[in-house]
């Protein structure tokens, strides 16, 4: 994939454009630097909800590698090194909430290209299911809808 900064795979809140910019915009960041791509799947993970976000009141997202046959989807996008950094900040990798990994995804063309994605910490992961709040899913939900990916209908 060409072009200048680092690719990210994005599955949770982050699908939603909206919720991005009003965080970066209650923080005073800039919001500008992240770029949609493609929608994208993340292969041999799970989506799992075992960590309590106190921002959102409930069970937050997170990959969870899981062995084949199962993927995640999500969307690709490109950040700047300026948005990266306010990323990090967001998925909170100062207080050890996330922590970013580097993964492969699967395009639609069927390539797979690399991506960074950030997952819970093993310190903030619990070992049960939390629920995530009705307006937390339907920020998911949408963004999974608004690219079409599989399962997920107009």
């Amino acid at each position: 994939m060409e072009g200048d900064g680092t690719l990210y795979f994005g599955y949770g809140s982050n699908l939603d454009w909206d919720d991005w910019k009003s965080w970066c915009e209650k923080e005073n960041l800039r919001y500008d630097g992240l770029v949609e791509i493609s929608p994208c799947w993340l292969p041999n993970y799970s989506l799992k909800f075992h960590y309590f976000s106190d921002g959102r009141k409930g069970g937050a997202a997170d990959v969870v590698e899981t062995g084949r046959g199962h993927a995640v989807p999500g969307v690709l996008f490109r950040m700047n090194d300026v948005t990266l950094e306010v990323m990090d900040q967001k998925e909170g990798t100062d207080v050890e909430a996330y922590e970013r990994r580097d993964v492969k995804v699967i395009l639609p063309n069927g390539t797979f290209v690399e991506a960074v994605t950030y997952c819970v910490t093993q310190k903030s992961r619990e070992e049960r299911f939390i629920q995530p709040t009705n307006t937390y899913s339907n920020l998911i939900k949408q963004g999974l809808r608004k690219e079409k990916t599989p399962n997920w209908k107009n």
